[in-house]
């Protein structure tokens, strides 16, 4: 978890309130207790290639539909299915991917840096939350590479006189993130899992 190595403040910002569970899926215990916490939840969202989850036994469609998580959110570079399914992916490279550029008078430049992954994540939650309301049971697949072509269009012509919008305002964080594993031996009494 790079973000936990980083300055404490925008961990903490990004963090607060939630809680933090840890277990070690080389072990068969912690791959346990990571199935076990998946069949008792309501929503899932996971950024990882299908081909890891698939090394720890857990098998996205076969949860849902055997009574586990209502919505699974996958969220990955390229999808779930098809030849890139297990390509990594980032910001920049997904949103090139899938055409989300801007052009100038040398070609092809970054519109932003690393766009896709904000995109991504509104797209997921967004398409998590209307999942929930229809009801039934949903594996969605979110791939950064996708929200980028559905994204990427021509450019829209900025008018003379336009400025540019401020700085984003700070925000100080709510509260302090969970250490790592912090909230682990409460949860495992809770869903009952063995140590």
């Amino acid at each position: 978890d790079g973000a936990r190595s980083g300055p404490r403040p925008f961990f903490d910002l990004l963090n607060a309130g939630k809680r933090g569970f840890a277990v070690d899926f080389r072990t068969s215990e912690g791959a346990r207790a990571l199935r076990a916490l998946l069949e008792r939840v309501d929503v899932v969202i996971e950024g990882s290639r299908p081909r890891a989850l698939e090394q720890l036994g857990i098998d996205a469609r076969a949860l849902v539909a055997g009574g586990g998580p209502r919505v699974w959110v996958s969220i990955t570079g390229h999808g779930r299915t098809g030849e890139q399914r297990d390509r990594v992916a980032f910001g920049d490279d997904a949103a090139v991917a899938g055409g989300l550029v801007a052009w100038d008078d040398v070609g092809p430049c970054f519109c932003a840096d690393a766009i896709a992954d904000p995109c991504t994540g509104l797209v997921a939650a967004a398409a998590a939350l209307d999942a929930l309301s229809a009801g039934g049971r949903w594996v969605l697949d979110v791939s950064l590479a996708a929200v980028a072509a559905h994204l990427a269009g021509p450019t829209i012509p900025v008018p003379a006189g336009t400025t540019a919008p401020g700085p984003p305002r700070h925000r100080a964080p709510s509260g302090a993130a969970p250490g790592l594993g912090e909230h682990t031996a409460e949860l495992r009494d809770r869903i009952g899992i063995a140590p």
